[in-house]
């Protein structure tokens, strides 16, 4: 088996059709890792990567996926340390790995190899739903020498009802032909009664109910109605996660509703909407799956609107096909009223048996995310935890200009307040940058800083060190503290613009080059460097006017003159 690694979007939605052969081949794949929930989920992750396995290199078409996150975590007595986890989670009902079934063993093999060339400690398969037999190849392809297993125990969770919830049990119904024989042969007496009364209130003109279905035109409303009862009903119990849970849903249900994959049916009595259940459908398993509910406690009835809903979606589910009614994760007790089964989907974790990441070093793709977590602790004033974090940023690259010039602020913040003439500090500091000593430097700029908050020249400075060093955004707050120090220097204005312009916000550099050129009409860096920008925007006409200015105020400005003819080239016909 041959793995690539697929971390670029273009790359991800050039294998939709192939995603989409092998999703339909798998008997063992789950809604939460369909295409288009898998693509969509993904849009908002960090560090995220697809691990594709096809049987040889030289083949056109993948037959596995193993969808993946890679996440940092920070411990106080090593630092940081990566996380890898399933593509899905924390927000899917199932996690697992997708692949046609006669390429199963092979293939996880194959990731589980994959898996084992980047850094991390712990590998998470959360609410991994995957057959034992899978599941026992996937965990054996980590060698016990370098790896231990184990079941991850869930939170304790008693309801306000005193039944103690296992959430590794996972509840389904299944579901026959006809509806008549599903309530005779999986309902009880007094379950089958009730359920054919809910039905028929449902009905009734008297109680004045009555069932919408969401669409792409009621969408806008119909999720709104769902978020409102949602948040009142359990998110301000528990307002993290009730954000988290808001936001998502914010950003996946509708492209699911579009997509035709959502049932949601919404109970009103009169015209206001009291109880809702959100499912996904899906047609290769024949399943639907109960994903999020939500109702107004204020109303009541004899029979429960949470029951009658969960009696028209059964309804509903076997006259359209459908032969299981997954109710998700817990062995709630009224889940057994409607003749269910169950089968278990755990916690697990693979670690290493080092306590260590993988090579003892943070993975080099994970960096991004590391230099966030260093930033939060330099600014909750956290400076052991930042500079630890920028130490092991530095370990595994250690040209991270981020992460050097954070590590001066750290070291510059640790010093004793510096004393004496800011001048004087500021020509040492001047001196050691001529010489090329940037470290020496960038500390002594920040010690006129520190003494004069407002000194121009070492701010200035300061940000064209930072320049050289590769730190765009440090040099961009640089000399916008300049500028507010000086609100009239043509120079810094310029600085900025190249700055801008090579954080690619072109627009905005042009207005900066433009300011210069306000303040100093015979600034011709300014022109020249304008010039540049509009040449990148497409606007050559105006570039070579620029570059025109530039020359005829320094007539030997020789890079003026190439740039020129190359703009009076793009603008001749092919």
């Amino acid at each position: 088996m041959h793995v690539d690694i697929v971390s670029a979007f273009d790359d991800l939605h050039a294998l939709k059709d192939n995603w989409n052969e092998v999703y339909a081949a798998d008997p063992e794949a789950n809604y939460f890792l369909s295409w288009h929930w898998i693509a969509r989920w993904l849009e908002r992750r960090a560090s995220w990567f697809v691990l594709a396995a096809k049987r040889q290199e030289g083949d056109e078409r993948y037959v596995a996926f193993l969808p993946i996150q890679l996440h940092v975590e920070f411990e106080e007595w090593q630092g940081l340390v990566n996380i890898v986890r399933l593509g899905g989670t924390p927000y899917a009902g199932y996690n697992g790995v997708l692949t046609r079934p006669e390429d199963a063993e092979a293939a996880l093999g194959a990731f589980a190899g994959c898996l084992q060339t980047f850094n991390w400690k712990h590998f998470d398969l959360d609410d991994v739903y995957m057959s034992a037999e899978r599941l026992k190849a996937f965990q054996a392809a980590f060698p016990a020498s370098e790896f231990s297993r184990r079941k991850v125990p869930r939170r304790p969770h008693i309801t306000a009802d005193g039944e103690n919830i296992d959430h590794d049990i996972y509840v389904y119904v299944p579901l026959g032909e006809d509806f008549e024989t599903f309530l005779n042969e999986r309902m009880g007496g007094k379950t089958r009664r009730n359920a054919r009364k809910a039905l028929r209130d449902l009905v009734a003109p008297e109680n004045e109910l009555r069932m919408t279905h969401v669409t792409p035109e009621t969408m806008e409303r119909d999720l709104e109605i769902f978020y409102e009862m949602w948040n009142v009903q359990w998110g301000e119990r528990q307002p993290r996660y009730g954000k988290f849970i808001l936001d998502n849903s914010r950003h996946m249900l509708p492209a699911c509703i579009e997509n035709g994959t959502v049932f949601m049916p919404i109970l009103w009595h009169r015209d206001k909407p009291v109880a809702t259940f959100i499912s996904f459908l899906d047609p290769y398993r024949k399943s639907i799956m109960c994903f999020l509910g939500s109702r107004d406690l204020t109303f009541r009835r004899s029979i429960s609107p949470g029951f009658m809903l969960h009696c028209y979606n059964l309804r509903w589910a076997i006259e359209n096909g459908y032969r299981i009614y997954d109710m998700g994760t817990g062995n709630y007790g009224y889940k057994n009223l409607f003749g269910s089964e169950n089968h278990v989907v755990e916690k697990l974790q693979i670690s290493t048996l080092t306590g260590r990441n993988i090579g003892d070093r943070l993975d080099p793709r994970s960096l991004g995310i590391a230099m966030h977590q260093a930033v939060h602790f330099f600014r909750n004033e956290n400076l052991a935890a930042a500079e630890l974090c920028c130490r092991q940023i530095l370990a595994a690259d250690d040209a991270h200009a981020q992460a050097g010039a954070l590590l001066a602020k750290i070291e510059a913040a640790r010093r004793p307040k510096p004393t004496g003439d800011p001048e004087a500090h500021f020509s040492a500091a001047a001196e050691r940058h001529r010489a090329g000593d940037l470290n020496a430097a960038e500390a002594g700029y920040r010690d006129v800083i520190l003494l004069k908050p407002d000194h121009f020249d070492a701010l200035q400075h300061l940000a064209l060190l930072l320049l050289q060093k590769g730190d765009l955004h440090g040099a961009a707050a640089c000399v916008d503290r300049a500028i507010e120090a000086k609100p009239t220097s043509a120079s810094a204005y310029c600085n900025r613009g190249n700055i801008l312009a090579l954080l690619s916000n072109f627009e905005e550099a042009l207005r900066s080059y433009d300011r210069a050129i306000a303040l100093d009409a015979g600034h011709a860096i300014a022109f020249n460097n304008r010039g540049n920008v509009l040449r990148r925007l497409g606007r050559q006409n105006e570039a070579v006017e620029s570059y025109d200015h530039a020359v005829a105020i320094e007539p030997g400005y020789a890079q003026a003159v190439k740039n020129r003819e190359a703009a009076l080239k793009e603008m001749a016909p092919a």
